[in-house]
Order: structure tokens, then sequence, then C-alpha cells
């Protein structure tokens, strides 16, 4: 996995992957139109951290790095860091799931985020 620090920065529907080169912020690859469902705003997911065993992570999957087979989920305020070859299912970015661990496997489920939305019933 990469040590370089990196950041997702979302604004005017569009993606951009920035590292941190030489203490300025350079955009690495291409900017990509963002996925459905993330909001606008700087994700620095240097800071994510690895997932522990028999825990549950709740939250969106933010970007999927296939080059270093790792994808990044927001998790509340924190930044969980999955290995794409423990996860049973294909995560989407984009998307709220539940990543479950056990032992050195994980499973990932869909959340209902219609059950999430409060309904003022008048």
């Amino acid at each position: 996995m990469t040590t370089q620090k990196r950041r997702i920065i979302v604004m005017n529907g569009r993606k951009i992957i920035q590292a941190l080169i030489n203490n300025e912020w350079e955009t690495t690859g291409t900017i990509k139109k963002a996925e459905e469902g993330i909001k606008p705003g700087i994700y620095n997911i240097y800071l994510a951290k690895l997932p522990h065993d028999k825990k549950q992570y709740e939250g969106k999957i933010l970007h999927i790095d296939k080059e270093n087979a790792v994808f990044y989920q927001q998790a509340g305020k924190d930044f969980i860091v999955h290995q794409l070859n423990v996860v049973d299912g294909k995560p989407v970015a984009g998307k709220d799931v539940v990543i479950s661990y056990e032992g050195e496997k994980a499973s990932l489920a869909q959340t209902d985020t219609l059950k999430k939305k409060n309904v003022l019933r008048i």
C-alpha cells in the first residue's frame, strides 16, 4: 500500500484525487465525475485507519483504489481503508454499506438508506 498522503476533493460534481508531493498537493490521475451520493468536501483519506477484527463499519464508500487493491469508507467521522481481496461482495463508490469482519474475511452488505430517513407525516 502506498505511504503517500492522499486526499479526495469533491466539488462541482467532480472528484479529484490529490497526493502530497514536496509539501504541495498535486492532482494525480484524471478528474472524474463524482459518484452519486458523495457530498462535496475534502476527504483526508491519508488519515484512514485499518479495520479491526470482529467489528462492523457502516458508512459510505468514497473511493476504490484498484492500483493498491484497497477502498476507502467514511464511517462516522473516521475513514477506514479496507483490502479489496478480503471483502465478499463488490464495493461501489457512493453507496452506503456495512462491512463486517470475522477473522481474516469481511462481508459487505448494502444498508437500507430509506430506513434512516426521517419521514414527516401530516
